[in-house]
Order: C-alpha cells, then sequence, then structure tokens
C-alpha cells in the first residue's frame, strides 16, 4: 500500500521515446485509486507538467494535451510505490483530466507509455 503525501522520482524506461524524454519524473502520490479490476493504482501529482502527443487509432490524427499527473502502479508483486526499495511500475497517461474522478478507474481508457523505475524521493 502506497502512502498519500510521499515523494518519488520515475526515472529509466522503457517506452515511448515522447516519455523517455521527460525523465526523471519526480511528485506527490496525491491519492491512492482503484481499478475496475480491483488493482490499486497511485495517482502520482508531478512537480511539473509536460506536454504530451498520441495518435487516434481509429483517425490516425495526432492529439497534444499536457499531462499534471500519472497514475502508477508496480508491476512486481509484494512491491509498494515508494517503498523502500525501487520498483518498476507500470504508467498510465489520462488524455482527459476527467478521468481521475471517476470512482473507479478503468485502465482501458488511459494511455499505457511505458515502464519506469520507481524510487521514494527520500530513499534515493
Amino acid at each position: 500500500m502506497t502512502t498519500v503525501g510521499t515523494r518519488v522520482v520515475l526515472t529509466e524506461d522503457e517506452g515511448r521515446r515522447l516519455f523517455k524524454e521527460q525523465l526523471p519524473l519526480s511528485g506527490t502520490v496525491e491519492r491512492e485509486i482503484v481499478s475496475i479490476d480491483g488493482s490499486r493504482w497511485s495517482l502520482l501529482a508531478l512537480d511539473r507538467s509536460f506536454d504530451y502527443q498520441v495518435q487516434d487509432a481509429q483517425t490516425k490524427a495526432f492529439r497534444g494535451f499536457e499531462v499534471k499527473r500519472l497514475l502508477i502502479r508496480s508491476r512486481w508483486s509484494g512491491y509498494s510505490v515508494g517503498g523502500s526499495v525501487p520498483t518498476s511500475v507500470f504508467v498510465l497517461i489520462a488524455g482527459d483530466e476527467r478521468l481521475f474522478d471517476e470512482e473507479k478507474i478503468d485502465p482501458k481508457k488511459f494511455y499505457f507509455e511505458a515502464w519506469a523505475m520507481c524510487e521514494n524521493e527520500k530513499k534515493g
């Protein structure tokens, strides 16, 4: 379980170049959100926002937006975001900030752009 208010840093990733160019990213865990499948995600409020671009799968048109928050979850069983040991995390990006307001999130509505290493800022 992740503690709200924990400061974390995201580094080295495997994913899209556009995301990799933003690293390292630091921020504060704002709250935990449960997904429709019961998984617990951490909502990370970033210290600095960044511009991002995605391509619509159907229309092939590109759309840009500002990213202020990310959803992250440990990929490794038994590890938590911001815990005493760094962990690899899934990184989800919302094309619409209103997705964070839903009672239970549907990860399929987000852009899965990368995996990253996440460590507690105070431990690093």
